[in-house]
């Protein structure tokens, strides 16, 4: 479900469906920090919400 991107950078998953994900700026920067720091609770690389920017 979720790309994590194989080697390329775990640093760049919070904005890397930054562009292609239809949503007002204020929705993307609430989802990319409730899905990142989800993964970091987590200790994970996904946050388990493919497609969201963040995951």
């Amino acid at each position: 479900m979720c790309d994590t991107h194989g080697n390329r950078g775990w640093f760049l998953s919070p904005v890397s469906n930054w562009r292609s994900y239809e949503a007002p700026f204020h929705v993307k920067l609430r989802l990319a920090a409730r899905n990142t720091w989800h993964k970091v609770i987590n200790l994970s690389l996904c946050c388990g919400r493919g497609g969201e920017p963040g995951c």
